[in-house]
């Protein structure tokens, strides 16, 4: 087994996106705040694509700051679920814009949603604050 990459923030800001990714063991946390289109979905895609790379156990994206959510970003978070396999993805809302995409393509029948991320990180080992 590898060990996992060191919790250290790497912020990204493209304008009007703003992501982060964290560990907290062997899960990785992608955070984002801001819109996400057709301009901004390649940054989002950046992120979660270096994350994925890095193999984590569990990959939550929490969207809880995300203003909007388009088909471009739920193309990136369906390629995530397709690399990463079932009870992998895990992602964060708490407000109409990102939970409604997902609900109405269905995808959250693949992608488990969740109100928070300790939540959401629940039962992936090693994953404590």
């Amino acid at each position: 087994m590898t060990s996992s990459p060191p919790d250290v923030p790497s912020p990204r800001d493209s304008g009007d996106l703003l992501v982060s990714v964290r560990w907290r063991g062997p899960a990785a946390v992608v955070t984002v705040a801001g819109e996400i289109d057709l301009v901004t979905a390649p940054e989002l895609d950046e992120a979660v694509s270096g994350a994925v790379d890095d193999s984590p156990d569990v990959l939550v994206v929490d969207l809880r700051d995300v203003t909007f959510l388009s088909s471009a970003g739920l193309q990136v978070l369906a390629a995530a679920h397709q690399r990463l396999g079932e009870q992998s993805l895990r992602v964060v809302t708490t407000s109409n814009a990102t939970s409604r995409p997902l609900t109405s393509t269905g995808l959250d029948t693949w992608i488990g949603l969740f109100p928070t991320v300790d939540e959401a990180l629940g039962g992936a080992a090693g994953t404590e604050a």
